[in-house]
């Protein structure tokens, strides 16, 4: 049954406190831990100057809490904090090929279900990981706002809708990217070549989307290009106006492209193991 496969699958992925930690702990980690560092530091350095601007504009600054919910939320589609998550993929959906430990699992469930099971398991972790970095981005905000003084301004029911779209626009490039790993880990039966795979994968999307446009691009290129997709849907949620009229012919298929990527890398993994033979697995 698909809920045993899940089970087992969780709970091996909780033992394996290095993937928990570089895959998707790390990200949130590091972002509280910089922002708390830099903000300490230009209080013991800068707080005259910090105080002297506050004066001369003669009210106090004003930090709103929504947009840093909406930020913190977009931080996974960095391609430097990909890294991580492709780590982490790489590590559940390659594990039994190193291990060579297959021919132990795969008598007792359906291919089909320890499949799906190893990708609902690092769907429900990059949730996890996404919360968490809304979580930190509150923490450094409060913590900023009590080191300078500033007023926070703190969203309304209104920030629920544009968070619930940023956060699953976000989600959506997280599971392509594990699904892409997760079907490198199977042609290559290797996690280097599974996780190099994702990184390159990241990064020349960043990459490419130096050189397009999303206001001049064609569809076709929204559809090649996932995480121009998520960053048009985000853009979008927190009202940045990146031209005019952009997002009347652009949200719809961004999210249609999004999830064709899911299904179709996802769906060809899934196939490819279900029809592999494992030898030596």
């Amino acid at each position: 049954m698909i809920s045993d496969a899940i089970a087992a699958e969780t709970y091996k992925f909780w033992r394996n406190r290095n993937a928990v930690f570089w895959g998707f702990c790390l990200v949130p980690l590091a972002v509280l831990l910089f922002n708390l560092g830099l903000q300490t530091w230009l209080k013991l350095h800068h707080s005259g100057t910090m105080q002297a601007i506050m004066i001369s504009a003669g009210h106090r600054p004003t930090v709103n809490l929504g947009a840093q919910i909406l930020h913190s939320l977009s931080l996974s589609g960095s391609s430097f904090a990909q890294i991580f998550y492709a780590v982490g993929a790489a590590s559940l959906f390659a594990s039994e090929y190193r291990w060579e430990t297959w021919r132990l699992i795969t008598p007792r469930n359906s291919r089909f279900n320890l499949w799906t099971a190893k990708y609902a398991v690092y769907a429900v972790a990059c949730a996890a990981s996404l919360i968490a970095l809304v979580i930190v981005g509150v923490l450094h905000t409060l913590y900023g706002a009590v080191l300078t003084g500033a007023s926070l301004t703190t969203p309304d029911w209104g920030i629920f809708s544009p968070a619930l779209i940023t956060f699953f626009s976000s989600w959506a490039e997280l599971l392509i990217l594990g699904a892409l790993v997760g079907l490198v880990a199977a042609v290559s039966r290797a996690m280097i070549g599974a996780l190099l795979a994702g990184v390159v994968f990241s990064f020349a999307q960043t990459i490419a989307m130096g050189f397009v446009r999303p206001w001049e691009a064609p569809l076709r290129d929204f559809a090649i290009l996932p995480s121009m997709s998520a960053y048009v849907l985000r853009a979008w949620a927190a009202g940045q106006q990146i031209a005019p009229d952009v997002y009347t012919d652009k949200v719809l298929p961004s999210v249609l492209f999004l999830v064709m990527w899911i299904v179709v890398v996802a769906g060809a993994s899934i196939m490819l193991f279900q029809h592999q033979d494992l030898p030596r697995e």
